[in-house]
């Protein structure tokens, strides 16, 4: 009877697909081994308000997908606690006196249905993924349940469309019913949490692929994209001041440096080349991010690694901060 219910419910929401979401769904790779998925796993994605499980639902609209819930609904509560039940949620004790939640996901997996959890916490206003509390890595290693990674870019109206990417499964069956300790777990957790970030780096850089930007040599204002020559490349930067100018590494970076986000001078930033400064298409303008908010993204990043040439270079970097993608 619950999964008629769930079901029927589902059928509602198509409408939210079709004129509010629009979903536009990547790929790690081309293999698009997450297409469908098969068996139990568990879920992991970013989160902003409670549209982003619904997204994925509808995704997977063949898969019943249940969901993680803080245990929050009660008393006067109890009917909204009902339709949570009825839509997949299991509950988590927030005082933790209660690990019911556990043996409940146990049942849940063993009929080969995903769970699905955000590990961020609660609805995140960060520009980029929040780190990660480790609770859905001992979830998934107490039960030997592979992990699917899920981008989501929170891109929701009626004239947007909202684009994911499905990442790779994440094997995690050598550590089933194995007791991990703390060194351990935060390892394994800041490694998937980084592998995270890499694919939320590659959707933004599928998404940026789109503009046509030019680049003529002019005086830059707060927060234009810049660029200047090496040789056979160019190195990109975002414009803040005559004292400021956030970069992902340097014109050139050392085999062995570790390369961070960090602040220039204009002057640094230029040496003795010439500047050029981004424009776009009258078109693509209004996708522009105002000024003020991309210094705060600039700076929100400063000290933050994970530099990839192929997804996460300077110029990926530029484009994610300026950039409504």
């Amino acid at each position: 009877m619950s999964m008629v219910l769930y079901y029927f419910a589902l059928v509602q929401l198509l409408l939210l697909q079709v004129f509010f979401f629009k979903t536009k769904t990547y790929f790690e790779d081309d293999n698009k081994k997450n297409k469908r998925i098969k068996g139990s796993a568990i879920i992991i994605s970013n989160h902003r308000s409670f549209m982003d499980g619904i997204v994925i639902v509808l995704r997977f609209f063949f898969k019943r997908i249940h969901f993680l819930a803080t245990d929050f609904y009660r008393d006067k509560r109890k009917f909204l606690k009902f339709v949570v039940s009825l839509a997949g949620g299991i509950f988590v004790d927030i005082d933790g006196l209660s690990f019911s939640f556990i043996e409940k996901s146990r049942r849940i997996a063993a009929k080969g249905r995903p769970i699905m959890i955000f590990p961020e916490g609660g609805f995140k206003r960060t520009y980029e993924p929040s780190k990660f509390s480790a609770g859905y890595l001992m979830l998934a290693a107490k039960m030997g349940l592979k992990i699917v990674p899920i981008v989501n870019d929170f891109n929701y109206g009626l004239f947007k469309r909202v684009h994911i990417m499905i990442g790779n499964s994440i094997d995690l069956s050598d550590y089933s019913g194995a007791e991990i300790d703390n060194a351990k777990l935060k390892e394994i957790n800041n490694d998937i949490s980084n592998k995270y970030s890499m694919l939320f780096y590659k959707l933004k850089k599928k998404k940026a692929e789109r503009f046509s930007a030019k680049y003529d040599i002019g005086t830059p204002k707060k927060g234009d994209v810049i660029r200047v020559s090496e040789g056979a490349h160019h190195h990109y930067g975002v414009y803040l001041n005559a004292n400021e100018v956030i970069q992902f590494g340097h014109t050139v970076n050392e085999d062995d440096e570790n390369v961070v986000v960090n602040s220039v001078t204009f002057e640094e930033f230029t040496g003795d080349g010439a500047t050029e400064v981004r424009t776009l298409k009258n078109r693509e303008k209004r996708f522009t991010r105002n000024a003020d908010d991309i210094e705060k993204y600039a700076k929100s990043c400063l000290g933050q690694g994970g530099y990839s040439l192929a997804d996460n270079n300077c110029l990926d970097f530029a484009n994610r901060v300026t950039l409504k993608i």
